[in-house]
């Protein structure tokens, strides 16, 4: 894909065709992705072709610039097919956002190769500083798409010796100077291989380590005025797209089979014969609904500049936070009464609706969806109440 190409509307349809004309191939790779815990090579290859890895890159480095609303819808649409090349998609997006808040020297690094991709671990591990910069050590769990990444991202705290503090940065390493350790064996969202950064003092120049105040405040340095996003409600929005396409493919398997399939111990030879049916049927799709209406009004208030930085954008950005959890427990909700409409056999082993339900509990506990984190946030923005409870809103 070249850089003008993704630059106007009819790039951005084309970018959502690619990623319908992805989907048999991700529904494929499905059990592959289970059995390996993570990504085929061909499944990899074959999001870079269409470009989705660079996504909110810089134009100058070749990447694409779309609205929050076409990158969700893209997220959504390839998790209808395959949640975790959904998931890495949404992660690799996000972390360009975050590198583009790094110095120029480090952007021209990171993003020499257009389709780079970061794998980041947030947990903070120890630093020290150095001639140059920092000396970094320790494990850094949950990065998402390591196996195949270029760039770790990693969190680290390190002491203030002026204030008797911490100060903590976010540092970008060649993934060929760190080691990566299998750790990701979880129930759900298994093709995200999101294993464990080891590092063991690693030097880190100082121009590759971003301060979090700097991703706080949203400063970035040269002209990318277009992208300065608040980060947190951002990451959010982008982790709920590959639930809102589970929720729909659950949805999509339920109106597909209701009609054939027969109701247990009833005399209704079809499920879909059942006014119970009917109703959680309904009932579900509007809980996706919901969850799709919030999602979009989050990111359409990204796209037109209302969810901004700094004190006064902080309401807004705490509504936004409250709206990505409550989206993604409407979507959990929606799974749950699908699945009772579907019957015991969700549970079999041959049926996809077990894994949607699998990956979709597994992604809708990212701490950045966290509902009640994200209720409490809200409420206390409402009520004036100054306590803060998380660093980055």
């Amino acid at each position: 894909m070249t850089t003008s190409s993704a630059q106007c509307p009819t790039a951005h349809q084309e970018l959502l065709a690619d990623a319908v004309r992805l989907q048999p191939l991700l529904r494929e790779s499905t059990l592959a992705s289970e059995a390996t815990r993570k990504l085929p090579d061909e499944v990899i290859n074959a999001l870079t072709d269409a470009g989705f890895f660079r996504l909110l890159k810089p134009r100058r480095f070749g990447g694409v610039h779309a609205p929050q609303r076409t990158v969700l819808e893209i997220v959504e649409t390839l998790g209808r097919a395959n949640a975790s090349a959904a998931w890495l998609v949404s992660i690799a997006a996000t972390a360009a956002v975050v590198a583009r808040h790094g110095s120029p020297q480090a952007q021209s690094e990171i993003f020499s190769v257009p389709d780079s991709r970061i794998a980041g671990g947030l947990t903070p591990g120890n630093a020290r500083r150095v001639d140059g910069g920092f000396s970094i050590s320790g494990s850094w769990p949950y990065a998402s798409g390591a196996p195949h990444a270029d760039w770790a991202s990693i969190s680290v705290a390190v002491p203030d010796q002026d204030n008797g503090g911490t100060e903590n940065f976010l540092c970008f390493v060649p993934a060929s100077e760190v080691r990566l350790r299998d750790t990701w064996h979880t129930a759900g969202m298994r093709g995200t291989a999101s294993q464990t950064w080891l590092a063991e003092h690693v030097f880190v120049p100082e121009h590759r380590a971003i301060g979090l105040d700097t991703l706080i405040s949203g400063r970035m340095s040269g002209n990318q005025s277009g992208y300065r996003l608040p980060l947190a409600p951002m990451a959010a929005l982008l982790l709920v797209g590959p639930l809102l396409g589970l929720g729909q493919a659950a949805a999509d398997l339920v109106l597909q089979t209701a009609p054939s399939k027969s109701l247990a111990n009833t005399f209704f030879a079809h499920q879909s014969d059942s006014a119970g049916v009917q109703i959680q049927l309904a009932e579900a799709k509007l809980k996706l609904r919901t969850a799709r209406l919030h999602a979009f009004e989050v990111a359409d208030a990204l796209d037109e500049g209302q969810i901004v930085n700094g004190e006064a954008g902080y309401p807004l950005r705490a509504q936004a936070r409250a709206q990505c959890g409550y989206a993604a427990r409407q979507v959990l909700e929606a799974i749950h009464t699908l699945i009772n409409v579907h019957g015991a056999g969700s549970f079999a082993d041959s049926s996809a609706m077990q894994q949607y339900w699998r990956d979709a509990n597994v992604g809708a506990r990212h701490a950045a969806l966290n509902a009640y984190v994200g209720y409490e946030i809200y409420g206390k923005s409402m009520l004036g109440v100054p306590e803060r409870i998380a660093p980055l809103v």
